[in-house]
């Protein structure tokens, strides 16, 4: 029997209700903070200046650069410990604390460095040295938040991740308006962390702080964490390296529109994928080692991936141009390519990020860093070139390749975890996908003698209508078995609050 036709229900077992629950309540948050975001992202971009951002966004590089050297994949190592004692958890703060100060010894080394030598000079010291301290916030703040997703505390993070957009979405327009500039991008990290962190550590104190050493438990987030630390200190060359190299090479202003760019290309996935992938990691954690289910996990996160993210990603990049023209302003024409041409980006960049927290949940971190050493010896070069050759488009093509390259190569590596049919996965997503921009593109390039609003909106209704027609008519079956599986789970949720 296929794995996607397997329940993840078993007697005694609660995890597909923690399943259900946790994508309810993250997909509501993921929608709240999405609109709050967006909101925030459109306010900002009408008032600052393009190399306000660009200013941003390369200090933002310095400051993850140190910070790799803050986690060590130990974040990751104790949710895949399933069997974690209270002295593990001590040992793990020990540890973690013991890397933010490492983190923060590197930042000041980075600011001294930054002061001696010669630097661009859009690469603001006051700014780096704000910025230094919001990350120390934000590496204590973390420690908290790993456990609370350990402990599935879903609801929690939910309203943590609502508060913060909203304090933040007040915070930086106001500044910004008011004149703020740049300072105005630092308030937006400053707020967002300091909310995150004391909602986590203070409100919903749950866990009492517990510092112990365990040389044994050490040994083994040490030895866990090396392959994950090397996986996430790539997947920060992959992310980070194009803004690096754009802000180095081509300047401020082009950084500024490749990093807006890359920002609206990335809000598909934060509608539906981030708050799945979120509530699915330990979840496969728990179910790494049932392979039947965890299968069907696996496929039942990555159905809603792909065609919730197909559609939304589809749809942005076809209203782009009224979008800059009508909502952001024509100052910010010079992207519309950049943001088209992210497409593949946005479409395959969740489906990696879902991989990847699979192989890091099963203890399979070696994967998920061979995998990223492939696309690091692509990107890189292809980046290189790219700028030289084309700009900031080029190095959006460059990007572009890279996810293609570790797709092919991740999928083939999960096939030793669990069983899926790509083809089944995704055969129908992307010929829905083809055809609903074919008529978009074709309704653009009419005659019609629209205005942008009606063209924005003729447009979405024309991708919409087909790219779902296409899906239902070819995937029916699987929807309404969906639907079925949805409202077994929530009256099974209902009687058990019931209950309560």
């Amino acid at each position: 029997m296929a794995s996607e036709d397997i329940g993840l229900d078993a007697p005694g077992d609660n995890i597909a209700g923690k399943a259900f629950r946790g994508s309810v309540i993250g997909i509501g948050a993921s929608a709240i903070t999405l609109v709050l975001g967006f909101t925030r992202a459109i306010l900002l971009a009408r008032i600052l200046a393009p190399e306000h951002f660009g200013v941003v966004a390369l200090a933002l590089f310095y400051i993850g650069l140190a910070a790799r050297f803050r986690a060590l994949g130990l974040d990751r190592a104790i949710i895949h410990r399933q069997d974690a004692t209270q002295q593990d958890v001590g040992t793990y703060l020990t540890l973690r604390v013991g890397t933010v100060a490492l983190s923060l010894v590197l930042l000041l080394a980075i600011l001294y460095a930054v002061s001696r030598v010669s630097v661009p000079t859009f690469l603001a010291f006051d700014v780096l040295l704000a910025l230094v301290a919001v990350d120390l916030v934000k590496g204590l703040g973390t420690i908290r938040e790993t456990l609370l997703r350990k402990e599935l505390a879903f609801r929690e993070l939910a309203i943590t991740d609502v508060v913060a957009s909203a304090v933040m979405t007040i915070v930086a327009p106001l500044l910004a308006w008011r004149g703020a500039g740049v300072w105005a991008l630092v308030a937006e990290q400053a707020s967002g962390i300091t909310v995150r962190f004391v909602l986590t550590w203070f409100v919903f104190g749950r866990w009492r702080p517990y510092v112990s050493w365990d040389r044994g438990a050490a040994r083994w987030f040490l030895d866990y964490g090396r392959a994950a630390w090397g996986a996430s200190s790539l997947a920060f060359v992959l992310d980070r390296f194009d803004d690096f190299w754009v802000g180095t090479v081509l300047g401020r202003t082009p950084l500024g529109y490749y990093s807006r760019s890359y920002e609206f290309a990335r809000y598909p996935r934060r509608v539906i994928a981030n708050p799945v992938v979120g509530v699915f990691s330990p979840i496969f954690a728990q179910l790494q080692d049932d392979r039947l289910r965890l299968s069907q996990a696996f496929y039942r996160a990555a159905h809603i991936i792909l065609r919730s993210g197909f559609l939304i990603a589809g749809a942005f990049a076809l209203v782009m141009p009224e979008f800059i023209a009508l909502v952001i302003g024509e100052r910010w024409s010079p992207m519309l390519l950049t943001f088209r041409l992210m497409l593949i980006y946005t479409l395959l960049d969740a489906l990696l990020m879902l991989a990847g927290n699979l192989l890091m949940a099963v203890g399979q971190p070696q994967r998920l860093q061979r995998a990223r050493l492939i696309q690091a010896a692509f990107f890189i070069p292809a980046v290189l070139i790219g700028a030289r050759v084309w700009k900031i488009n080029g190095v959006a093509l460059a990007a572009d390749g890279m996810l293609v390259v570790g797709t092919w190569v991740l999928y083939r590596q999960l096939r030793g975890i669990v069983d899926f049919s790509p083809i089944k996965l995704a055969l129908w997503p992307l010929i829905a996908l083809a055809v609903a921009l074919g008529a978009g593109v074709w309704l653009e390039a009419s005659a019609v003698p629209w205005g942008p609003w009606l063209m924005a909106l003729g447009k979405l209704a024309v991708f919409t209508t087909v790219f779902l027609g296409v899906l239902g008519v070819a995937e029916r079956g699987d929807y309404l078995r969906g639907l079925k599986w949805l409202w077994h789970r929530s009256r099974i949720s209902a009687r058990r609050e019931g209950v309560r």
